[in-house]
């Protein structure tokens, strides 16, 4: 499948399935220019307005992605500065942050929100003047924007620690923001009740095929990281399995299946907004219509490279056993895929020039089944269910017989390590400690190979910690980048020993 999904100047394409047969994908739809800027009662008349009003929404993000990219990977155990970083990573790094570091700049994120605001008020007067724009298509419009401001509010408290709250159509983001601060847990509860009743408002009374917002979040799987945040792991379960087997009766799709097996893993990031039976939201790039991504320039090896992977992310991956032959080393995730090494033996970060025909174009996902799996691994470990937590982590329900009567439609899901071709993870039979303990480390590690440099690790650093209650799950495994013992390592555990240096202040 070619890219068809590119951002033009001023916006992102964003497109509605069921409007791709009544347009196409012709060359003019892709070089037409915005003219003036219009207001809400000139606009909002045809569905074709209303595929344009989505197309903007996501656009800030195409510059907020990258900056999440380099902000996750150097405070956590993922990246480390080369001799050629700017002082803004080095910042990072040592996790001496300044107000002024453009990475924590969250204004994108809030652009977003807004964006969504201003859709969401309007987008219900094109069904009064187009009759094409029915009932399912306005449902799922709306599903889908709520969704989608979600994700950005919940990135918010994942960075900030908190969020201004806005309800109106803002035209731009108040000083102070600390104005419309709301408080953790209520953001939390809103945010959940907001995207329940869209789900539900969808399975009422209309014909169950949801049309697919290209990009666009999942709201069930929002529900999912929305009721774990809260460590509500029996509705965050319940969620991120409906996530998994979305969209509506196509029960085939999210399971991780054979397509991006063994060799094949590295496709998911070769035109990645192509790949949707693993990605479900993606920020494209475009090298040739100007659209580089940066996270490519700062990691790909060149005489001024930026950032690198950490010795203790190598390591990992070079520890894992395979499930056939005498070498150690996950050989499909690891060297040569997620990072690579040139001559004199030092290592770069490869997963943003995987696509070496265009490789400044490599998308940036957001959310994939992988991504989903593992999460919901997390959730029932934490619900005591260490068998089926183990059967994601591991080969899957495919090799499960009989298989479990909630996941009898599963039987193409191969595993996160069953994809990798890697050796299951079994509890000993003479372990004494809390096997809780024991698979949610290793549901960490795996999530941490898995989704490298694709901006989950500190969050989840930050969030097991947070569970625990223990920061120095967290301090230990940042600071080890440094060394043990290391007067850089024991610097940054002790910043990284006080919660409250987790958060950035809103600016």
């Amino acid at each position: 499948m070619e890219k068809i999904f590119r951002i033009k100047p001023y916006f992102l394409l964003i497109i509605i399935a069921s409007l791709l047969a009544t347009y196409g994908c012709s060359d003019e739809f892709f070089t037409e220019q915005a003219g003036d800027r219009i207001t809400p009662d000139e606009h909002y008349k045809t569905i074709r307005d209303a595929e344009r009003s989505l197309e903007g929404v996501m656009k800030p993000l195409q510059d907020f992605m990258p900056k999440l990219i380099i902000l996750d990977g150097l405070r956590s155990d993922m990246m480390n500065v080369t001799d050629f970083a700017d002082l803004d990573m080095k910042e990072l790094n040592d996790q001496t942050i300044s107000l002024q570091n453009t990475y924590t700049d969250v204004a994108d994120l809030y652009k977003v929100i807004i964006n969504c605001n201003e859709v969401f008020l309007n987008i219900d007067n094109v069904a009064k003047t187009d009759r094409n724009y029915d009932e399912v298509i306005q449902v799922s419009v709306k599903k889908g924007l709520v969704a989608l401001r979600s994700w950005a509010y919940l990135t918010l408290l994942k960075i900030n620690g908190e969020a201004a709250y806005f309800e109106d159509n803002m035209v731009s983001i108040p000083a102070p923001l600390a104005q419309n601060v709301m408080s953790r847990d209520a953001l939390l509860d809103t945010l959940i009740s907001q995207n329940l009743y869209y789900l539900e408002l969808f399975n009422q009374g209309i014909e169950k095929v949801e049309i697919k917002l290209f990009q666009y979040p999942n709201t069930k799987a929002i529900l999912g990281e929305l009721y774990l945040e809260k460590n509500d792991y029996a509705n965050a379960a319940a969620y991120l399995k409906l996530a998994c087997e979305s969209y509506g009766n196509v029960r085939t799709i999210y399971k991780v299946d054979r397509t991006f097996i063994d060799k094949s893993w590295k496709n998911i990031f070769v035109a990645a907004e192509s790949n949707d039976g693993e990605n479900l939201s993606v920020i494209p790039f475009a090298s040739t219509q100007a659209q580089v991504n940066p996270v490519t320039q700062w990691t790909l090896y060149n005489d001024q490279y930026k950032v690198k992977p950490t010795q203790v992310l190598i390591d990992s991956f070079m520890n894992q056993i395979p499930l056939a032959g005498a070498t150690l080393g996950d050989q499909y995730r690891g060297l040569g895929i997620t990072y690579d090494t040139v001559a004199s033996g030092e290592a770069y970060i490869k997963k943003y020039a995987i696509d070496e025909g265009e490789p400044y174009s490599s998308d940036i996902i957001i959310s994939r089944a992988a991504d989903l799996h593992l999460l919901l691994a997390e959730a029932l470990n934490r619900l005591g269910d260490q068998t089926t937590a183990l059967t994601l982590l591991n080969s899957g329900f495919n090799s499960v017989n009989p298989r479990p009567a909630a996941y009898s439609v599963w039987s193409d899901n191969r595993g996160i390590r069953g994809r990798a071709y890697l050796k299951a993870r079994e509890i000993p039979v003479d372990f004494t400690g809390d096997p809780m303990i024991l698979v949610e480390d290793w549901i960490m590690e795996e999530r941490a190979m898995e989704l490298a440099y694709e901006g989950k690790r500190w969050f989840d650093l930050v969030r097991v910690a947070n569970r625990r209650g223990t920061p120095e799950y967290l301090a230990d495994r940042v600071a080890a980048k440094f060394g043990v013992g290391t007067a850089k390592y024991n610097a940054v555990h002790d910043i990284l020993m006080n919660p409250a240096n987790w958060y950035l202040p809103l600016h």
